[in-house]
């Protein structure tokens, strides 16, 4: 089971890898917001992996919480944000 969460983590990482190019060569800015929420998960998924591997996965989860939660609240103003630059055109 040890070596399945092994391989599992490093094909996570392989494919994080992969959205960093997404993330800092996306064609606009949604798409750069999108790799940003799957960067996101994706780091979420490797702490609880991480924790899977190493033996402690209480910390790693309780981690793993903390960081969905500000990920979370970070991505809501993040959006709020492009929203009222883009809301104007179909406002007032």
């Amino acid at each position: 089971m040890h070596t399945f969460f092994l391989c599992y983590l490093i094909g996570i990482l392989i494919l994080t890898m992969l959205m960093l190019y997404k993330l800092f060569r996306g064609p606009g800015i949604f798409d750069r917001f999108i790799g940003i929420l799957v960067m996101a998960t994706n780091v979420i998924l490797i702490l609880i992996l991480i924790g899977f591997v190493d033996g402690r996965r209480d910390m790693y989860v309780d981690v793993a919480i903390s960081y969905g939660i500000l990920g979370f609240i970070s991505s809501v103003i993040i959006a709020k944000f492009i929203g009222q630059k883009g809301g104007g055109r179909h406002g007032r």
